[in-house]
């Protein structure tokens, strides 16, 4: 027995794999897109309460804008996977490998 038999004896077991919906992309995409537009919606009834406008320049008016950057970002982010998603599912050989709904 070896000094790298006795290590590998003492390795703790590995860890039970995620459940699927820890690890599935839509509803993440999903959820922060919906953030982001629950953070619109905020800033824009801010800026309507105070009047103060949605020029990007004023603090409320370039939260609103942040967040519908956000969640144009997100809308590119879920276009990207769905067409990754569906290039794998026809065997592209450019597709990423591992975007599959398992």
């Amino acid at each position: 027995m070896t000094a790298h038999d006795s290590e590998r004896a003492s390795d703790p077991p590995p860890p039970p794999p995620l459940p699927a919906r820890f690890y599935e992309s839509p509803p993440v995409i999903l959820g922060g897109m919906l953030l982001w537009a629950v953070g619109a919606g905020v800033a824009a009834a801010f800026v309507m309460v105070t009047g103060s406008g949605f020029d990007p320049a004023s603090g409320a008016g370039a939260w609103f804008w942040t967040c519908i950057a956000g969640v144009g970002v997100g809308l590119f982010g879920a276009a990207v996977f769905s067409a990754q998603r569906a290039a794998a599912r026809r065997g592209d050989r450019s597709a990423q490998r591992g975007v599959e709904p398992r």
